[in-house]
């Protein structure tokens, strides 16, 4: 079992004192100094023992706030809706909202048409704050004038692409992969009468979509994780597992992502390198998204920072033999002439492995061209 011998902290605050190439939520830090090393029979291994960050950013931004309507039979054109950031105490605070919902849906439906007729009144019929519901967004659109859709198959369809956001997610629809779909509807939209339609979605809406925050290194460490944890806008729908940089996650509650480690070894990774001269922490949504920021410089002149303490530890492999996999090889201080033993140098020779060419010495040892002992 492998035992510490060296021990340290990190204590990060990102608020002032920042280089060109940082940011308050993704930082360099140079260690050229005191860069971390070890041993080539240690490793070393870093640990997230505190982490805090306030929610800087607001519900509704410009990773979930986008999607668009199209007509059936007008389907290379269509009209983008864009949600105005804001925060939201519920789902259905978003609906109810003229400015940040309903205003921008009339717009765009308006836009589709080719006539004078507009659409005047959205009507949300679930959810509302008067009734308790299943979170299932439904709402009825009233045209100024006969709208003309003669069959559920004429009215506009809403499509959430994955490339544009986590809108699905607010709107309780589903996410469309590929971005030249024109006829997948991510909603159901229904004739109700010769100047109203309707439109439901699948699932429960939401007023968020982002309830954690992920901690990242960017060296290369032990740490594993799936991919969607760095798919940024796409869906490749192949579920694989790869390295992550991903150190920690951290729930946000209450405006805040606040963690202390209550034990050894929680969030942790092993470092590939033997010397860490230079260290990124990085902090995002799930997917790997920096969160938006509200207004230009708040992550270099404003409130987007963090304050986080990471330890270092420096790990001796157990043994010392030369054959474990985990030190290194050592040279023999006994000459050949002196040592009892037979001789396990017969010839020179090149060998190819599965490895590559290899240069060696033949014998029931594998000899580098230096002469040291390596299988």
């Amino acid at each position: 079992m492998a035992t510490v011998v060296q021990s340290y902290n990190i204590f990060l605050d990102t608020e002032r004192n920042l280089s060109a190439d940082s940011t308050g939520d993704n930082i360099a830090l140079p260690l050229g100094q005191s860069p971390i090393t070890c041993s080539t029979d240690q490793f070393i291994r870093l640990t997230l023992n505190e982490f805090s960050m306030a929610k800087s950013f607001t519900d509704i931004n410009e990773l979930n706030n986008e999607f668009l309507f199209r007509d059936p039979n007008n389907p290379t054109a269509p009209e983008t809706v864009v949600l105005p950031p804001s925060d939201y105490s519920s789902a259905s605070a978003i609906f109810a909202s003229s400015a940040g919902f309903k205003d921008p849906i009339k717009s765009a439906l308006t836009a589709l048409r080719t006539d004078a007729v507009t659409a005047d009144t959205i009507t949300i019929i679930n959810p509302t704050s008067a009734v308790n519901s299943d979170n299932i967004l439904k709402f009825n659109v009233t045209y100024s004038a006969g709208h003309g859709y003669a069959a559920d198959a004429d009215v506009p369809i809403l499509q959430s692409f994955v490339e544009q956001g986590r809108s699905y997610t607010i709107l309780g629809g589903k996410r469309i992969s590929d971005a030249t779909n024109t006829t997948f509807n991510s909603m159901i939209s229904t004739r109700i009468s010769t100047t109203v339609i309707q439109i439901t979605g699948f699932y429960n809406s939401t007023y968020f979509t982002s309830s954690h925050m992920y901690v990242r290194l960017n060296e290369q460490n032990s740490n594993i994780g799936m991919s969607s944890l760095n798919s940024i806008q796409q869906d490749t729908k192949f579920t694989e597992m790869s390295s992550t940089k991903v150190l920690g996650i951290i729930p946000i509650d209450t405006g805040y992502a606040r963690y202390v480690a209550q034990s050894d070894n929680v969030f942790f990774t092993d470092i590939m390198a033997k010397q860490v001269a230079q260290m990124r922490v990085q902090v995002t949504d799930a997917l790997g998204n920096e969160f938006p920021l509200i207004a230009p410089q708040q992550n270099t002149l404003g409130n987007r920072h963090f304050t986080a303490v990471i330890r270092v530890d420096i790990y001796q492999y157990p043994g010392g033999g030369q054959h474990s996999v985990n030190n290194h090889n050592l040279e023999s201080t006994t000459p050949a002439r002196f040592s009892s033993a037979p001789a396990t140098r017969v010839g020179f020779l090149q060998s190819n492995g599965l490895n590559g060419a290899q240069s060696g010495l033949l014998g029931n040892g594998f000899y580098n061209i230096a002469g040291k002992l390596i299988s």
